[in-house]
């Protein structure tokens, strides 16, 4: 017999979970329309009043040869004096090029405004980095010119005599007429001074453009761009903050809410366990640890960088996304927590900062840089979400021991590579993957400006390596503390002295100030357990002393020798606070945009805390600092309850949080991906250890309602938990 099954019947039930879930749909509606008007009014795609208009920009350059009066050097031998004088002629006319005279006589002969045209000329001569790195001043004057409507850039070769001329206008025409203008401003400038100063004209430089410029518009999609990420932003900030709203008012209306799901049961816990996701998740976690995936690319043109990470990511999210169509015994559970927060208020600042500046960054031709750069802020933000919500509190213990056998692994590689001079991480990454990926070599016998080797595992740099290992040192020092047979002791103080000697091994100083952070950290929690491992100090020392000859010496004489504050790793970073002053006052709450401060354009910021600051303003940096201490925060109940099955992982999450914000002043750290992908991991496995055994219940409330569970439990367990109960309540 063939059932008639109703065809409107999925209408039915679309139309019955809609009028159940109506404040759902509210939240998504109103956010929808927002996001909408937001993206409409910060692109400018439709002219709304005081919207502003759309912005179209166009970009034109040539290139001009600085030749001698006949005869010319390119019918003659030159020698090499010859030609490195007209080099040197060629970087003082390209100053001068950048002077208010020249540029009223470019514009003149362009046809402009000379009030709205600005130009710059950029050093690309052969000197350190340092030097050329823009003080306050420079990049104050800097950032004046880029609001000019006109503007134009000269740049001097440092191996031939030649000028490059870009110049940025709104239409294409008037770019290229900029373009073409710059010589015959500049030769009208000459022969004035010439003149003036009796100096015979037909002796002057001659200047040659190499062919005539022609503009072409650029950032034609910058308008959709904009108006997509200002949507995504704009629905994802208001969904949350309605979703909080309608969370709070429930609670506070004291509606009836779901009874508490207990940890799912399918499939066992890892590594015991047939579920696809903990197993994909322990397979990056290894790639992080063992591979220099951001060394690794795959050689296909994309819109963003297809590094090893970014290729691997999506299918962990692909695991995540399909666990949830597996059921309710397999599908990952949110438990949310104040770490939740915490990185979800850093994305929103991150995606905001530069939504608020999206046009800014357009005109300056800067857009590009956010747009790659986002993208790897949602995978750092997406792992921790898989971590946090597949991983069972079951499992934490088994994932923290896996992390610190990986973090072992890893010092014995860097040890290696500090005793012989082979980097196996990246030897073997090059021998093992297909031929479509490109590997970066690894210069093993390479040394810093201050003659220190670099030594950096698997990592990017050596400050790297360091806060990676500090990450996995609080797991074996916890372990330790925790352990009670000697064996299991032996191994975590072995891990321990192998650990902290492949820190020193990198003769950064961060391997000692790393350490201390997390033995401090330790210590403020549990000062008499640490006390009782003061001996192992000793072993330490000795430990260190025979893996890595040299390397404990080598790095405290960085902290005791007489000029230990005038090395450059310590003068360029004091600099540094001067040097971005002008960026910070522009853009003082939410800075110029996440990832918009390149390195290669402005300076080498050897500070994470300064680089938030920078592209996130007040508010950035805020919101990035609390991400870390929320993790200590939020960890603190935990631990002082000394619950065996969850105060060990709180306390450990606790110190690596201490050690990632010790190396978030000590070197850009969001932008080396193993440490920041290793911490959001770790902090991951924390909310897991520190979250509400229920819904909507407080930690009292659980522990209360723990207790009044156990009333109908035989008398012996009924006793046993209220005596706990009032352990835990004193704190013991």
């Amino acid at each position: 017999m063939f059932v008639r099954r109703d065809p409107w019947n999925w209408l039915k039930t679309v139309l019955s979970y809609l009028r159940h879930h109506r404040a759902l749909v509210a939240t998504l509606a109103v956010s929808c329309g927002v996001g909408l008007i937001a993206a409409v009014v910060n692109s400018g795609l439709l002219p709304l009043p005081g919207a502003g208009s759309r912005q179209t920009f166009a970009v034109a350059q040539t290139h001009v040869l600085l030749n001698t009066p006949e005869p010319s050097v390119l019918g003659r031998e030159v020698l090499g004096q010859d030609l490195q004088t007209l080099i040197k002629h060629g970087a003082l006319l390209s100053g001068a090029l950048a002077t208010p005279p020249v540029i009223e006589r470019v514009a003149k002969r362009a046809g402009l405004p000379p009030e709205e045209v600005d130009a710059s000329a950029r050093t690309t001569d052969l000197i350190p980095q340092a030097i050329a790195e823009p003080d306050s001043l420079r990049r104050a004057s800097d950032i004046e010119e880029v609001r000019a409507r006109y503007r134009f850039e000269v740049q001097a070769r440092s191996t031939s005599p030649i000028l490059d001329v870009y110049a940025v206008a709104p239409t294409a025409d008037e770019a290229a007429r900029l373009a073409n203008a710059t010589v015959p401003g500049l030769n009208d400038y000459l022969r004035d001074l010439a003149a003036k100063q009796g100096f015979p004209a037909d002796q002057l430089a001659v200047l040659h453009p190499l062919g005539t410029a022609r503009g072409h518009v650029v950032q034609s999609k910058a308008a959709y761009e904009i108006a997509l990420l200002t949507f995504v932003t704009a629905f994802g900030i208001c969904a949350g903050l309605l979703w909080a709203l309608v969370v709070f008012r429930r609670r506070r209306a004291r509606v009836p809410r779901r009874p508490a799901l207990a940890e799912p049961a399918g499939g066992g816990d890892w590594p015991h366990t047939t579920r696809v996701l903990p197993w994909m998740l322990a397979v990056f976690i290894a790639l992080l640890w063992l591979v220099p995936f951001n060394q690794i690319e795959l050689n296909v043109s994309a819109p963003i960088d297809l590094k090893l990470d970014r290729l691997v990511l999506p299918l962990l999210v692909g695991a995540w996304l399909l666990a949830f169509a597996a059921g309710r015994a397999y599908a990952p559970r949110l438990r949310w927590t104040p770490i939740h927060s915490a990185v979800a208020a850093f994305v929103a600042v991150a995606f905001l900062s530069v939504v608020l500046d999206a046009r800014y960054l357009s005109s300056t031709l800067e857009l590009d840089l956010p747009i790659k750069q986002l993208p790897l802020l949602a995978f750092f933000a997406s792992l921790f979400v898989i971590t946090s919500t597949g991983v069972r509190r079951s499992e934490i213990h088994a994932f923290m021991f896996y992390t610190l056998v990986l973090g072992v692994i890893c010092a014995f590689g860097v040890i290696i590579e500090y005793r012989f001079k082979q980097n196996l991480f990246f030897t073997y990454a090059d021998k093992l993957l297909p031929g479509g990926f490109s590997v970066d070599a690894a210069d093993t016998s390479a040394v810093d400006g201050l003659g220190r080797r670099v030594v950096r595992g698997p990592a990017d740099v050596p400050l790297e390596t360091v806060t990676m290992l500090s990450i996995a040192l609080p797991v074996a020092v916890v372990g330790l503390l925790q352990s009670e047979r000697w064996r299991r002791r032996l191994v975590y103080a072995i891990a321990i002295c192998v650990l902290v000697t492949a820190m020193f091994a990198t003769f950064r100083k961060s391997a000692l100030l790393a350490p201390i952070a997390v033995f401090g950290t330790l210590a403020y929690f549990r000062r008499r357990e640490l006390l009782r491992l003061a001996p192992l100090g000793l072993v330490l020392l000795v430990a260190v002393s025979a893996l890595s000859p040299g390397a404990l010496g080598s790095t405290i004489s960085q902290f005791t020798r007489p000029d230990a504050a005038d090395v450059p790793t310590v003068s360029d970073r004091v600099s540094d606070y001067d040097a971005i002053r002008p960026d910070v006052l522009t853009h003082l709450a939410f800075g110029r945009g996440w990832g918009t401060y390149s390195h290669f354009d402005y300076r080498v910021l050897d500070s994470e805390i300064l680089h938030r600051l920078v592209e996130m303003g007040v508010v950035g940096l805020v919101a990035y600092l609390m991400m870390a201490v929320t993790v200590i925060v939020a960890s603190r109940v935990t631990i002082r309850r000394r619950d065996p099955a969850r105060a060990p992982y709180a306390l450990i999450g606790a110190a690596a949080a201490a050690a990632f914000i010790v190396a978030s002043f000590l070197y850009d750290v969001m932008s080396f991906p193993h440490a920041a992908y290793i911490f959001l991991y770790v902090a991951g496995l924390t909310s897991v250890a520190i979250a509400d055994d229920g819904p909507g219940r407080s930690p009292a409330e659980n522990e209360t309602a723990g207790v009044a569970d156990s009333a109908t439990a035989p008398p012996a367990a009924r006793d046993q938990a209220v005596v706990e109960s009032a352990l835990r309540r004193v704190g013991v």
